[in-house]
């Protein structure tokens, strides 16, 4: 009876890689021109966003073969008693509204329905994930759970979620750490007085080691240091000095098996790297062998190709790819919605889809990094190595899905 099931469970497998294995040879073909596009948002901070289908036929093309799909899990409060910019439109970034914002958990549900509209060949282009929970919620773990269960055959893996955030990590509307706190226990270390999210949370290793079980990929958004900076983008201190490499260590330790993308490799738009920067990040995937990063969004991008005095150079990185190719992923961290925001006279610019030209115009800032790295360390970044992590995370969620399809979504078992 065990072989039987154990056969059957192969066959499975083979079926759903069918549609990858046909993509496989269309990279060994034409590898040098395309990319995977493993960090996409196809949503803002106001749930705007396009279908998938758009996404597939008049962005990607066949210029980007495949692409991760999550959309932000945070919504961006309408507060009209602020008055953001004199009432002429509403907020959809994070940056400038001083309302805080919340996980919007409908979000998931939004992309897997659209998901389950596609052909079986545009499935297998697109690798959708989970972000409507909140990672300090040991209940969080919950929500991924029955969207697994209601869902089957959708999502391959969580996140992109922040964890530390410059800027969002102080406009989450959420606890203080220290507020329930029990009295005399010591606040983790790399929390403040102010702080609403730890990666000492006992959550977060629920979360993990639920991600280990099921086969979800995570992709985890902690700047490498700490930040501190106004709703409305103002600088109040920056701490390279003083890294968060305790706890994300702290975090692979607890959760060994969890496979793990951390974004952009730690950096934002106002946390710069340091000159030490890839050291550290050496140190962390020296520490942590189930742990990848990603090399995304153009600001970061840019930090690499046209360094600025102070960070490492483009031949420090060149070096730092050669070594870690096999745990490297490119993105382009494309929110494929633009912002509302108003021109120099205060005119109004209303957001829309981004323009074509502009999504495809991030596949060329990296050039540089791929003439120094070579055609085979740079193909692994751009393809193969999203094919091999995301293929093996498809088939063994797949395999959770099937196993527990009857599980009661309103009864889970409390971690």
């Amino acid at each position: 009876m065990n072989s039987r099931k154990l056969t059957l469970q192969k066959i499975r497998r083979m079926l759903i890689l069918v549609p990858f294995m046909v993509l496989i040879c269309a990279f060994a073909v034409h590898a040098a021109d395309e990319y995977i596009d493993s960090h996409f948002h196809i949503a803002n901070y106001a749930m705007q966003g396009v279908p998938l289908k758009t996404l597939i036929d008049k962005y990607m093309g066949d210029k980007v073969v495949r692409s991760v799909v999550f959309p932000l899990p945070l919504q961006q409060k309408w507060d009209r008693f602020e008055h953001y910019a004199g009432d002429k439109m509403p907020p959809n970034y994070y940056m400038g509204p001083k309302a805080g914002m919340y996980y919007y958990s409908f979000i998931d549900a939004m992309v897997a329905m659209d998901y389950l509209k596609l052909s079986e060949t545009d499935k297998a282009r697109l690798d959708p994930m989970i972000v409507g929970f909140n990672p300090m919620d040991q209940y969080g773990v919950n929500h991924i759970k029955r969207l697994l269960i209601l869902f089957p055959g959708v999502f391959t893996g969580i996140g992109e979620f922040s964890v530390h955030k410059e800027l969002v990590g102080d406009k989450i509307d959420d606890d203080l750490t220290k507020a329930n706190m029990a009295p005399g226990e010591a606040l983790p270390p790399d929390a403040t007085d102010s702080s609403r999210n730890t990666l000492f949370n006992p959550s977060l290793k629920t979360i993990f080691n639920f991600a280990a079980e099921a086969g979800l990929i995570v992709n985890l958004h902690s700047d490498v240091y700490p930040a501190r900076v106004t709703y409305d983008g103002k600088i109040l201190s920056m701490a390279p000095e003083a890294p968060y490499t305790a706890g994300m260590k702290h975090l692979c330790k607890e959760s060994p098996k969890t496979t793990v993308c951390w974004a952009h490799t730690g950096l934002g738009r106002f946390v710069k790297p340091a000159p030490d920067h890839l050291q550290i990040v050496s140190e962390i995937l020296d520490a942590c062998p189930n742990w990848y990063a990603d090399l995304s969004w153009d600001i970061v991008q840019t930090y690499i190709v046209d360094p600025k005095p102070g960070m490492p150079s483009l031949d420090d990185w060149a070096n730092f790819v050669i070594k870690y190719q096999d745990r490297l992923l490119w993105g382009s961290d494309t929110v494929i919605y633009t912002r509302n925001k108003t021109d120099d006279k205060g005119n109004l610019i209303v957001g829309t889809e981004m323009p074509i030209a502009d999504y495809l115009a991030v596949m060329d800032i990296l050039k540089p990094l791929w003439k120094k790295v070579g055609p085979e360390a740079s193909r692994k970044v751009k393809i193969a190595n999203h094919i091999r992590l995301f293929d093996d995370a498809r088939a063994k969620v797949r395999d959770w899905e099937a196993a527990h399809a009857k599980d009661n979504v309103w009864n889970l078992t409390a971690q």
